[in-house]
């Protein structure tokens, strides 16, 4: 719903403006200072530009009553600790300083004397700009110093140039007009804040920056003054101020009513339209309003007809719930015997498990016992090899033997035949001793030849060395018995 608005005819607005200024206001905030004609007509302090080192804008209102030369008239002028000339600004536009440096704009300054005009400057730190406006418009801009900030501790003067120690006024710049609401803030101002600032002088714009604006109006007219400056009637008060605000406010407001009345007046046409449509929807709305109540009546005949079908699908639904009962029964009597044949085969596959493990045993044991019975067959060959080798050994040791035997009878016929011999041992013609023996037809040339006989004479026990030349064992213990006796006969003589 739409809020129903009261508008105020803007030629009632300055009729009310009109009464007040005829009835007039002693708010002294909406006074002005006239500076008078000397070079002792000033006021100066000390005042706290802290706040002002990083942005300022020095905004007044200011009417021109002297004729001087370009950078004459000083309407302020701040001398900073050390540092002169920190902010100029004179009447006719001809001196704009900060830093010490000069920004003259007096060919774009077209303000006639003795006529009210809105001056600003402004200056930022991060923007290193300074702009300056004259009644809202910006007629001039520049780049300031990189890293310079205002300095602090200095004195400001109004009505004259501060001098180098920032208290000597001069006869050269003397300001002697009127100055209305000088405000520096502690921001740079932007192009539509100073707009909206000098749209006119008895509006309170300044007001609405709260602790931003660090050195106001109504604490510099408490100031103490020097020579002849005094307050005047600025042609503004408090009410005004705050008829200008409402008026303002309202102007406003029109703007805003009659905007909002063609928007309303555009959404109206447009709900015309949207009803048109709307009312066209109904009729068809309406029409599948009646088709949807036939298909309603279609629909409760074949609704009826489900449920008598529905009645007879719930007996046999009860039905089937009695068999799956009876079902669930059976299942819980199979469930119970299947546990006991799942606990009957659990204990039977434990059982056929520790067979498996008692078989793995066994097949472990056979194959140690097979791969013993593999080493006893080894070691049983390997015992045959060596019998087999021992019976050829005994079959030759016999043999030798045998063949021994053979010698030793024929040795114990030879000495038989020796000892038949007369007693002082002739025992043929040829043998004289034991020895002589080797040179009977039985062994001489046919066993031992001449070169091992020389042998023997030397050494019987070498005798040794000829054992498997046909000289038996026995014959080696035969001849060697005799060499342990005398190797001559008994008796014998050489």
């Amino acid at each position: 719903m739409l809020k129903k608005r009261t508008m105020i005819p803007e030629t009632a607005l300055f009729a009310l403006l009109w009464l007040h200024f005829a009835a007039g206001n002693s708010d002294l905030s909406y006074r002005a200072l006239k500076f008078g004609n000397t070079a002792s007509d000033y006021i100066v302090y000390q005042p706290n530009m802290a706040p002002l080192q990083n942005a300022f804008s020095a905004c007044f209102w200011a009417r021109s009553l002297l004729t001087t030369s370009r950078c004459g008239p000083h309407i302020m002028s701040y001398e900073g600790g050390g540092f002169s000339n920190e902010i100029v600004v004179s009447d006719e536009g001809g001196c704009n300083i900060i830093f010490g440096s000069n920004f003259d704009l007096s060919s774009k300054h077209s303000v006639s004397s003795g006529t009210w005009f809105h001056y600003c400057m402004t200056w930022g730190y991060s923007s290193g700009t300074q702009n300056v406006y004259l009644n809202g418009q910006l007629i001039g801009s520049r780049s300031t110093p990189s890293g310079r900030r205002l300095s602090t501790g200095g004195f400001l003067m109004l009505g004259n140039d501060a001098g180098s120690d920032g208290r000597s006024a001069s006869y050269s710049y003397i300001f002697g007009g009127e100055l209305y609401k000088l405000n520096l803030f502690s921001k740079e101002l932007s192009s539509s804040e100073v707009l909206e600032m000098s749209r006119d002088k008895c509006t309170e714009t300044e007001l609405t920056y709260g602790d931003l604006r660090s050195i106001k109006w109504e604490e510099l007219l408490q100031r103490s003054r020097n020579g002849n400056v005094r307050e005047i009637d600025s042609g503004c008060s408090a009410e005004t101020g705050r008829l200008w605000v409402r008026l303002s406010e309202t102007l406003e407001e029109l703007r805003n009513s009659s905007q909002l009345l063609d928007e309303t007046r555009s959404e109206l046409a447009r709900v015309k339209e949207e009803k048109a449509a709307k009312d066209t929807e109904l009729m068809r709305t309406e029409q599948q309003l009646n088709e949807t109540l036939e298909d309603l009546a279609r629909t409760r005949t074949v609704k009826e007809a489900c449920e008598t079908k529905l009645e007879t699908k719930e007996q046999q639904l009860n039905e089937t719930l009695e068999e799956l009962t009876q079902t669930r029964k059976e299942k819980e009597a199979h469930k119970t015997s299947l546990d006991t044949k799942r606990q009957h085969l659990n204990e039977t596959l434990d059982e056929l498990e520790s067979t498996e493990n008692e078989k793995d045993m066994c097949h472990t044991d056979l194959a140690t016992a097979e791969e013993n019975l593999n080493t006893t067959t080894v070691e049983k060959e390997e015992a045959l090899e060596e019998l087999e080798r021992k019976k050829e050994d005994l079959i030759r040791i016999t043999t030798s033997l045998n063949q021994t035997q053979t010698e030793l009878d024929q040795v114990r016929k030879l000495l038989e035949k020796a000892n038949n011999t007369p007693p002082d041992c002739p025992l043929n013609s040829t043998i004289t001793s034991y020895w002589d023996l080797l040179y009977s037809e039985d062994y001489f040339g046919d066993v031992i030849s001449s070169e091992k006989l020389e042998v023997l004479y030397k050494s019987v026990e070498k005798l040794e060395y000829f054992v498997g030349l046909r000289v038996t064992e026995g014959m080696i213990q035969f001849m060697k018995h005799f060499h342990e006796g005398a190797d001559k006969c008994p008796n014998s003589t050489e």
